[in-house]
């Protein structure tokens, strides 16, 4: 067993289930290993969620670097429209991306004060990421407003993700799109 195949059941388990629903010995059982050979790797529950909480971040951070500065003069509506398609994509294709965002909104109480501080700084790189990409463009609100304007809509996507399934995304991401777009360009 390697602690590479113990962290992705445990983002698989996390994913669906949540802190409170996850179970080491679920995640143990998935991988065909005992509860006990966990503590091999991580010294608790608590542990393990934080670590796998940390590689999702650095996998989510990865990603929008890479989208946002590749490209960097294309059109608002050619770069971000797709971004935002994307996050349903990836919910659906990556366990940490899953895992990811159910953390950042259905954070475990007692962890909150940690956990908070990742997301924090997992919001304020996309939001400079997202000013400088605006300072590229053609706009008629300041960057830094049209940034946390996008990380507003982004929000408001990944919440609709998390609760309201795939038919109510696209009609969010819809109305939600065309608005903000004419509330910057026009």
């Amino acid at each position: 067993m390697t602690k590479a195949k113990l962290m992705h059941a445990a983002f698989h388990n996390f994913g669906k289930h949540g802190y409170n629903g996850g179970s080491l010995a679920q995640i143990a059982d998935e991988i065909g290993i005992k509860k006990q050979s966990i503590y091999t790797y991580f010294k608790s529950k608590d542990d393990l969620y934080l670590a796998i909480f940390e590689e999702a971040l650095q996998f989510e951070l990865a990603f929008m670097k890479s989208y946002m500065t590749n490209n960097v003069q294309q059109p608002i509506e050619q770069k971000l429209l797709p971004l935002l398609q994307q996050v349903e994509l990836r919910m659906e294709q990556y366990v940490e991306t899953k895992f990811f965002i159910r953390t950042l909104y259905l954070t475990p109480q007692h962890l909150e004060q940690t956990l908070n501080k990742q997301a924090y700084y997992y919001l304020d790189y996309l939001e400079q990421l997202f000013k400088d990409y605006f300072s590229t463009q053609h706009i008629k609100v300041s960057a830094q407003d049209a940034a946390i304007s996008f990380l507003a809509l982004l929000d408001s996507l990944y919440v609709e993700m998390l609760y309201g399934g795939n038919e109510r995304f696209l009609k969010r991401l819809q109305a939600s799109w065309k608005i903000f777009y004419k509330g910057i360009t026009n």
